[in-house]
């Protein structure tokens, strides 16, 4: 397996840059990009309709 340069001894058990770099467990990355872009299209639809619904109160 492919160990980036420095994750040697000294880091033991390795950190989310090493895990992303050997494609370790690439399966838990696409489900958090996944939850990640649901949640931001969530967000997106609640403040568009929060700003219409203002916007008719004013009128």
């Amino acid at each position: 397996m492919y160990k980036m340069p420095g994750a040697g001894v000294g880091v033991a058990g390795g950190g989310v840059g090493t895990l992303a770099a050997t494609g370790a467990d690439v399966g838990w990355w696409l489900a958090v990009g996944v939850l990640l872009v649901l949640l931001g299209t969530v967000a997106l639809i609640a403040v568009h309709r929060r700003n219409r619904r203002l916007s008719r109160a004013r009128s």
